[in-house]
């Protein structure tokens, strides 16, 4: 193809498409072929050897520098021996006769065509280079950031049983009955656990049943000692959250905080600006109990 288009523009510019004869039209046309072909796959395997060298970013303009400047050079020798062959051999002109005949001239058309070829295939190979870096460079952010997920995914489930367990372990020597009750209460609760521990997101809503539940049995060891507004609904039902998130940070809540009735946790959430804020008072212990660190 880029063989045809060089013989048409070249005789355009040169000839005007005089052909005096069959024979003097394939001749020419083979002539341009062979000049195309060869050109075309030197200049070809200088530039897959160009890019098979390891480039940084900072060297760009050398690695176009030295493209552009090799591949005129490449032109210019590959067109010198070209016209010697088909002076030569074609035309029966001595080497001597041949040389004394030379133009720069004679060149300026083959640089010219090679110069724009290999311009466009610069601007194609960068322009793909850069398509590539920034997918290369999405997906590694998507791949740490997974990467992160799941393992926030697999410290909230056991967190919450340990947790939970933490709690009941108190309230057996506290209060058997509401011990008992608990226990109830969280076989309920920890099957929700297992039915979304293994889903990347759940609707908000059903965090937000799952939390006032936590909730209740918190406030089955602690009565008055906290007190919660949770709603039941949100501002767009497709909001997702990661699950067992609003756990962590409502078993955080009391975990910081001295709880009595005097003074209660009071602990709310709710939306605003778009963002879902869990808010709640602050009255620190002086000395935290084991934490897991999650």
């Amino acid at each position: 193809g880029i063989g045809v288009a060089i013989f048409l523009i070249g005789n355009s510019l040169s000839r005007g498409f005089h052909i005096e004869s069959f024979n003097d039209f394939a001749l020419n046309f083979g002539v341009y072929q062979l000049y195309s072909f060869v050109l075309g796959f030197s200049n070809m395997y200088y530039f897959d050897y160009l890019n098979k060298r390891k480039w940084t970013n900072s060297e760009s303009i050398k690695r176009i520098s030295i493209g552009i400047f090799g591949s005129i050079v490449i032109t210019i020798v590959g067109m010198f021996l070209l016209r010697a062959f088909t002076s030569v051999y074609l035309q029966g002109n001595t080497f001597v006769e041949y040389i004394e005949s030379e133009n720069y001239k004679n060149y300026t058309f083959g640089v010219w065509i090679t110069l724009t070829i290999v311009i466009v295939f610069h601007a194609i190979y960068y322009y793909k280079k850069n398509q590539e870096n920034k997918v290369k460079e999405s997906q590694i952010v998507a791949k740490n950031q997974t990467a992160k997920f799941e393992s926030l995914k697999n410290q909230l489930d056991p967190h919450f049983l340990f947790n939970s367990l933490n709690v009941l372990t108190s309230l057996i020597g506290e209060n058997p009955k509401q011990a008992e009750k608990f226990t109830t209460k969280l076989s309920k609760v920890y099957r929700y656990v297992l039915e979304q521990k293994d889903k990347d997101l759940i609707p908000l809503e059903e965090e937000l049943k799952f939390a006032k539940s936590y909730m209740e049995l918190l406030k089955m060891r602690f009565e008055d000692g906290i007190n919660f507004n949770i709603p039941e609904t949100v501002s767009n039902s497709e909001l997702k959250i990661v699950p067992l998130s609003l756990q962590l940070l409502l078993e955080n809540a009391v975990k910081h905080n001295v709880i009595t009735s005097n003074n209660p946790l009071e602990i709310r959430i709710y939306e605003k600006n778009g963002c879902l804020v869990v808010e709640n008072n602050i009255n620190l212990k002086t000395s935290l109990e084991k934490s897991t660190k999650v």
